[in-house]
């Protein structure tokens, strides 16, 4: 994570990651094949920490007022990121580039499935249809990517509060509509 912090993703090297780990160069090949797979491994070390605390803030009973699990699910995201933010946006931007973001396919589906299963509290409707869970968990989860891959957002606790709003008044319409 430091050298990418100190020189970037685009001249980062295997030989710098091997200086780095104190292994030669060869040692470091025979357990990753370029430095593509080691940014791979990273990334996906980092994705299975976000999905854990994640998931971790889904467990218990469900919230006794609307919007309560909000905070305490971009409090475990923001843990994940520590205060490597910068060198997470830069491994998020890597991401991206490589192709198509199914990295989180298995998170937000298991996420989705949560809203759906009524792990958040509705008045009037234990839980959400398909569709409003998946339309939930993107919101939510593309205003996460924005505060994270963000020069500067707003302060977080504006965005807990606007975004807590959003998915709540969202949720609640979705539980008076019929059917």
């Amino acid at each position: 994570m430091a050298l990418i912090e100190q020189s970037g993703i685009e001249r980062l090297t295997t030989n710098a990651i091997a200086e780095k780990a104190g292994v030669s160069i060869g040692t470091l090949y025979q357990y990753f094949a370029d430095k593509n797979t080691i940014l791979d491994a990273l990334i996906g070390r980092e994705m299975t920490r976000l999905s854990e605390r994640v998931m971790k803030a889904f467990e218990g009973a469900a919230p006794e007022r609307p919007g309560a699990r909000i905070p305490i699910l971009m409090e475990a995201i923001m843990k994940s990121y520590g205060g490597r933010a910068r060198i997470h946006r830069k491994l998020l931007a890597y991401a991206l580039a490589q192709g198509p973001a199914t990295r989180l396919d298995p998170l937000l589906a298991k996420v989705i499935a949560l809203f759906a299963s009524g792990n958040i509290a509705l008045p009037g409707r234990s839980q959400l249809g398909s569709a409003d869970a998946f339309v939930l968990t993107h919101a939510f989860m593309g205003v996460m990517r924005a505060v994270v891959a963000g020069r500067e957002p707003p302060p977080l606790a504006e965005v807990q509060a606007s975004l807590t709003s959003l998915l709540t008044d969202f949720a609640l319409r979705s539980a008076s509509r019929p059917g």
